[in-house]
């Protein structure tokens, strides 16, 4: 039987999300974590509504996640185009932490694919994240 894919997905993100934690734990950040302020950082104008859409989490999951950003000074809240909605800003010192972070991501990166190509990383990511602008209808992936 061929594994289905979602659960080779699954399984490859626990691996993946376990390495570069690690890697970014003396930065105090998580793999999500930069991926939100990524996301953000890419495009400023979304909404928290957006970003949850977005990043493929609930309201509830990414508000969790603001809290701890923001209480550690990553990010802040701010009006957002209409009276009813809110933003998200990066605080000034997040660019270079974001920056910081490639070098132990590039470190997750490699020894998760260890053994792979360089031909078929870029293969791999240029797959993903086709996929990840269909799922999402999101063309900032590709």
């Amino acid at each position: 039987m061929r594994a289905p894919i979602p659960y080779l997905l699954a399984y490859a993100n626990t691996i993946a999300s376990r390495l570069a934690d690690a890697e970014l734990r003396p930065h105090g950040l998580t793999v999500r974590q930069f991926g939100l302020l990524a996301q953000l950082r890419a495009e400023p104008e979304l909404t928290i509504a957006d970003l949850a859409r977005q990043l493929g989490i609930t309201r509830q999951s990414l508000h969790g996640m603001v809290d701890e950003l923001e209480r550690d000074g990553h990010l802040v809240r701010e009006p957002g185009a209409s009276g009813r909605t809110r933003r998200l800003a990066l605080t000034l010192g997040t660019a270079g932490l974001l920056a910081d972070a490639g070098g132990p991501l590039a470190r997750a990166e490699a020894q998760f694919l260890r053994g792979v190509s360089t031909r078929d990383r870029e293969a791999l990511r240029t797959l993903l994240q086709r996929v990840l602008a269909t799922a999402t209808d999101d063309e900032a992936w590709l």
